[in-house]
């Protein structure tokens, strides 16, 4: 059986939190995320800050080619 997608990004309605799922059977790591808005991340001083809605959406434009190069070995253009 041949399932029809490579993948799977969940984001939330309000865009506070995503993750990427990659559904091919063989995936060494089939989960990308979570990323939460209230995660803490080092601020431009190094202090912790909530990475915010920004985050989540940096993470949802580029997980997939991120997964799939690091991951799977693929170049995506």
């Amino acid at each position: 059986m041949t399932i029809p997608f490579d993948g799977a990004l969940r984001v939330d309605l309000e865009g506070q939190r995503a993750r990427y799922e990659c559904l091919r059977p063989d995936c060494p790591n089939p989960v990308g995320g979570p990323v939460c808005a209230t995660d803490l991340v080092p601020g431009p001083d190094g202090a912790p800050v909530r990475g915010g809605a920004s985050r989540v959406a940096d993470f949802v434009e580029r997980v997939k080619d991120y997964h799939l190069t690091k991951h799977r070995g693929e170049i995506t253009q």
